[in-house]
């Protein structure tokens, strides 16, 4: 209802701390969040949208496309993607830095891949990041949860392709830190596959 925000006393407790709220814009109060994160910053172009920041970023795009009716081909949903990826490498670059040679980006990956004990060099934290296989899509996401790790490459292929968590290989704004982490999902596979 047009207006209502204005007249709404108090804050919305859910919308401030997920990022939506059962009630919508009936909500008897107001909606405003207490952190803005980078993910969320390609939904503010659709404020007509309810996007719920405790919701997978991913989930959010597809629910997004869905509400708006845009088909595959549709040039506002293309627009809508590419905004979409640039908020998730930009996330990314917050989160863990972009600096290849800065050890406490490095540091910061290995905890949040849950490496144990913390490398000590910088070369040793890059080896370890390197051999492990995590959909980045999941690592921008958490919410603090452990992320899962992959045995295999081909481990990592198959969720990424069954859950449509793809994250853009190329970007302008992608570091060296995000560029180390990047595997290939759609090309050459081991076994043959080539999708």
């Amino acid at each position: 209802m047009p207006g209502t925000q204005n007249r709404r006393t108090g804050v919305c407790h859910q919308f401030s701390d997920f990022g939506c709220c059962t009630y919508g814009d009936s909500c008897k109060f107001r909606h405003v969040s207490s952190k803005r994160v980078g993910q969320s910053q390609s939904f503010r172009k659709y404020p007509e949208f309810n996007y719920c920041k405790g919701e997978p970023i991913v989930q959010e795009f597809y629910r997004m496309c869905d509400y708006f009716e845009w088909e595959k081909e549709d040039i506002e949903k293309k627009t809508a993607h590419e905004d979409f990826k640039t908020a998730m490498v930009l996330t990314f670059n917050s989160l863990y830095g972009t600096d290849v040679d800065d050890i406490d980006s490095w540091h910061k990956l290995c905890v949040a891949l849950d490496i144990d004990p913390l490398p000590e060099g910088l070369k040793e934290c890059q080896r370890a990041v390197q051999k492990v296989h995590v959909n980045i899509v999941d690592l921008v996401d958490t919410r603090g949860e452990q992320v899962e790790i992959f045995d295999s490459l081909e481990d990592l292929q198959d969720y990424t392709i069954e859950t449509g968590k793809f994250f853009p290989k190329q970007s302008a704004y992608a570091g060296g830190v995000l560029k180390a982490l990047l595997r290939e999902i759609l090309g050459e596979r081991r076994s043959g596959y080539r999708r």
